[in-house]
């Protein structure tokens, strides 16, 4: 071999060799950032800064794990550390923008910043834009918006026409800094989509993410609504449209539209046909988001021509959104019917498909379960692919105990649709309801960042997380353990009211009443007329007992703001009081007077069993039992579905009544039908108060004397005596057989 060729080949091999450590290590190092990363999505700071720490040995500058520590300090309230990884990322150069995503996070630790993005959020949710702008602004300070706040901001930003080369320039900076957040990239987007300027840009960008599992459904739907926005096509949108059948091709709608601008196009009447200025202008302020200007523009054009179809179509879809959906229905319908007015009829199977599935959450509420599975499953064969209907299906199967069928549904759901939000926090309440909050800890624990992303922001996942450990807690009996991790979970998501709520509950079952009122009561202080909060507070005067004070609370939630549960409540709390009122009149001798004031709520109780069945407890409370148990009896007969729920509530009143053998009967019926985890706890109350009853039942046969001491020589007491004086009686033999009951 030639001495220069020898002399190359050991050069090469000696590079081979010298490069074979740096590559492992620099695998090593990818594997260990990939490892800090997943551990630091799912809040578990140890673990992470375990990693972190490793990562720092190997490269003392790495610029995830500097940040990763950095974050690490914000978190868990540590000033000093978060300072100081903060000055090494600012130490590098160039300044990596992990050094400016730092500096936002230690900013949004203050308190008044947290305060300033909580009502950022709030504006923003209320579709108060522009002052959600503003608030945002005051927060940042003239500094950029980094991250998932960042994408919070262009994203209310991208709704403002003047502010839209700010967002977009926001959305593209954000896209190169994070190009796997596809839930960024998803609402950019959208946005292009939404401008009529932008909208090819935008219908390519949705095109290509609806090939992504996490955002694919919602990707997909956006891309068609985009198409149909634009109305039959021109000769250089036709491309957009092929793209999109050669997806879907049986999607006959987009077909359609497509041929018609064909036609259009092919006898020249797309170069003749200008739309309506008014029509033009309120689908414009439609895509902005804009709905009074929307309205107005439709209302002026159907003031002159009372059956454009464009007007009503598009006055029917800002009723959709603003969800008065009768009112949606009759514009879309009447748009439908009118010359070229096709264009409509997916919006308006979309308002009927919604009718449908809110009719069915309705039938629910009023206890007609049977009525709103039928609904359902009619609902179903007319939209066999609809994930609506199957979230509905679920979320109804889920309250009526059929914890085994909801969880069926929500996993049907994400195999379909991966990260679908409404699905996941279904299954993992389903999972906790059937006693494995383990398994929703599992799920929550396995989903990526973008999933997470798509349940809340770090600190509403953080609470979702606490508060399935909460409740892995109380299933063991671990109150204490239960209340600390609720508390974690209040301290991550303070505006979550269901979480106090269920704080709350915990607080009373350790007797620290006091605790569970201010709790509920300190979100009120900040938000007063807080509806959900409101509802809390008078949802825990009941669990109380104290149902005046629950009157007093529902008098401050506006009657037109009340939802079909809220409206339910509040007519029982209501009736409660007057039963309450009427038993107490009883008991101190006015029995006549007691009856005239029940007599006065059965017009109350008539449209519910439920309510029919507690006035009929309280005849038997105030003295007439018989009177009680006709009219529990009718109750149960004319009730349309009779609910677990419901046979529990007669049974109780049946034992009050001392019908024993007619509750033996209901309990054993029931003992094998599926049950929520709440309706179960009634049955296990309602068995033992039973089993105590019969208990007492036959000490007293066993010794007639000490029962007829207890109950002197009444009447009453005599013939009880007699009935139970042996083992053959109905009691006992019930009391035997349902000894077994679990």
């Amino acid at each position: 071999m030639p001495a220069r060729r020898h002399t190359l080949v050991i050069g090469l091999v000696a590079a081979i060799a010298a490069s074979v450590p740096h590559a492992q290590a620099a695998t090593a190092e990818a594997q260990l950032i990939e490892q800090g990363q997943y551990w630091q999505a799912r809040s578990n700071a140890l673990r992470a800064a375990e990693v972190w720490q490793k990562v720092l040995q190997i490269e003392p500058n790495q610029i995830d794990a500097l940040y990763g520590m950095g974050l690490i300090g914000v978190k868990q309230n540590k000033p000093q550390q978060a300072q100081a990884y903060l000055a090494r990322l600012q130490a590098l150069s160039p300044v990596p923008w992990q050094a400016v995503q730092l500096e936002q996070d230690i900013a949004l630790g203050q308190p008044q910043n947290q305060a300033l993005l909580d009502e950022a959020r709030r504006l923003a949710d209320a579709g108060e834009r522009d002052k959600a702008t503003g608030v945002f602004r005051q927060l940042f300070n003239g500094r950029l918006p980094e991250g998932t706040v960042g994408r919070e901001y262009y994203t209310n930003l991208g709704f403002s026409s003047a502010d839209w080369p700010e967002a977009r320039k926001g959305f593209e900076r954000l896209i190169r800094q994070n190009p796997d957040d596809s839930i960024l990239s998803l609402f950019f987007a959208k946005h292009l989509a939404r401008r009529e300027d932008t909208r090819a840009e935008g219908i390519a960008a949705l095109a290509r993410l609806s090939t992504h599992p996490d955002i694919a459904g919602d990707a997909d739907q956006s891309w068609r609504m985009a198409l149909v926005w634009i109305g039959p096509p021109t000769p250089a949108q036709v491309p957009l449209f092929d793209a999109f059948l050669k997806v879907h091709p049986d999607d006959q709608e987009i077909r359609d539209q497509l041929n018609k601008g064909r036609q259009q196009h092919a006898s020249g009447a797309g170069s003749g046909w200008q739309q309506d200025p008014l029509v033009a202008r309120g689908l414009k302020a439609l895509e902005r988001n804009d709905h009074a200007a929307a309205e107005q523009a439709f209302a002026a054009r159907l003031k002159i021509k009372a059956d454009d179809a464009d007007a009503l179509g598009g006055l029917g879809v800002v009723r959709q959104q603003q969800n008065r959906l009768a009112e949606a229905e009759q514009l879309l319908t009447r748009a439908n019917r009118q010359p070229g007015g096709a264009r409509w009829k997916s919006a308006l199977e979309s308002v009927q498909l919604w009718t449908s599935l809110q009719q069915a959450r309705d039938l629910q509420a009023k206890g007609q379960t049977g009525k709103a599975q039928e609904l359902l499953a009619q609902v179903q064969r007319q939209n066999p692919n609809s994930v609506d209907v199957r979230l509905t299906q679920a979320d109804l199967q889920a309250q009526t105990g059929q914890l085994d069928a909801a969880q069926a549904g929500y996993r049907q759901v994400l195999a379909t649709q991966r990260g679908n939000p409404q699905a996941m926090r279904g299954l993992i309440n389903v999972l906790a309801q059937s006693g494995q909050a383990d398994g929703a800890l599992r799920l929550l624990d396995t989903l990526s960042p973008a999933d997470q992303a798509a349940l809340g922001d770090s600190g509403r996942f953080k609470a979702l997380r606490a508060t399935q450990t909460a409740r892995l807690a109380e299933q063991r009996g671990d109150l204490r353990a239960a209340q600390a991790a609720l508390r974690e979970a209040v301290k991550d998501d303070p505006d979550s009211v269901w979480t106090r709520f269920d704080l709350a509950r915990l607080y009373l079952k350790t007797d620290e009443a006091p605790k569970a009122r201010a709790l509920i009561d300190e979100l009120l202080k900040s938000r007063p007329n807080d509806i959900d909060a409101l509802y809390t507070r008078a949802l825990l005067s009941v669990e109380m007992g104290q149902w005046q004070d629950a009157q007093a609370t529902f008098a401050r939630i506006p009657v037109d703001q009340r939802t079909p549960d809220m409206k339910a409540l509040a007519d029982e709390v209501s009736m409660t009081v007057q039963i309450n009122l009427a038993i107490g009149i009883a008991r101190r001798g006015q029995r006549q007077e007691a009856l005239a004031l029940l007599d006065r709520l059965q017009p109350v109780a008539s449209g519910s069993p439920e309510r029919q069945l507690t006035l009929a407890s309280a005849y038997i409370d105030a003295g007439e039992p018989e009177r009680g148990r006709e009219m529990a009896r009718a109750a149960i007969a004319q009730a349309p579905a009779q609910s677990p729920d419901l046979l529990l509530q007669y049974a109780s009143l049946l034992l009050a009544a001392g019908d024993d053998v007619q509750v033996n009967a209901i309990l054993r019926n029931m003992q094998g039908q599926p049950m929520s985890v709440q309706t179960r706890k009634r049955f296990d109350d309602l068995l033992y108060r039973y089993r105590i009853r019969q208990a007492d039942l036959l000490r007293e046969a066993a010794d007639p004397r000490r029962s007829a001491a207890r109950r002197g020589d009444s009447p009453t007491g005599q013939t009880a005596v007699r009935d139970f004086s042996g083992p053959a009686c109905g009691q006992y033999r019930a009391w035997r057989e349902l000894a077994a009951v679990s």
